[in-house]
């Protein structure tokens, strides 16, 4: 498994990433990294981290070319491509595949409120794969973690990244301990049962008592 963090696509942020005790990290990217590919690209293979995974910009239907380059950069950077807009309903997953050629390893994110049953219609028994939000889970399941368990007993080989926060029933991205998930039952599933990417996506100042968190839970496992 691969802990990661989660920065902007700058020399300063990912050096930043690596003081707080992480070696490989998800890139939060704009549409302004991906007009530069080609410095971004630069700026991360001289970084002291990892790039391991690379978040799409929330963009419009009208802007779905930067999903390609998305793609093209993880391409690059040998990284995995997480598929994510806000502005685009996961349930219109068929306009951005007719749009991208995706050629790199991937997955769609499920979003604030979608259940189990809609993952499973819409991506996993389909054969797409799923970025897991955790939090985004928690607010449409009760059962959460042991749907969580389940769903990496199952379709693990089907998720190539996971993003870890705590949350509410309304809110999601919280750092650890300030939500109402139960975080180590969280932790522990994931360390017990997933070998793939965990993003900690929390704001980065939190970043690192979210690491220790994860540290002392799986340890003490």
């Amino acid at each position: 498994m691969i802990v990661a963090g989660k920065c902007p696509a700058t020399a300063d942020e990912l050096r930043a990433a690596s003081e707080r005790g992480f070696d490989a990290v998800e890139l939060h990217l704009t549409t302004d990294d991906l007009d530069s590919i080609d410095e971004t690209a630069a700026t991360c293979r001289a970084a002291p981290v990892e790039i391991v995974s690379a978040h799409t910009p929330h963009v419009d239907r009208d802007e779905l070319g930067y999903v390609q380059r998305t793609n093209d950069l993880c391409e690059r950077l040998d990284a995995t491509l997480v598929v994510h807009s806000t502005k685009i309903p996961l349930g219109d997953i068929g306009e951005v595949l007719a749009s991208t050629d995706i050629t790199v390893p991937h997955g769609f994110e499920n979003s604030t409120g979608h259940s189990l049953h809609f993952l499973r219609n819409v991506l996993l028994d389909e054969g797409r794969p799923l970025v897991l939000d955790t939090a985004h889970l928690y607010t449409a399941e009760e059962a959460y973690c042991s749907i969580l368990e389940d769903l990496l007993a199952e379709h693990g080989d089907s998720i190539p990244v996971v993003h870890c926060c705590d949350g509410t029933k309304i809110a999601d991205g919280l750092a650890f301990g300030t939500g109402t998930m139960d975080m180590e039952r969280v932790i522990a599933a994931l360390d017990e049962n997933y070998d793939g990417i965990v993003v900690l996506e929390v704001m980065p100042d939190e970043q690192a008592d979210a690491l220790e968190m994860w540290r002392d839970v799986a340890l003490r496992d």
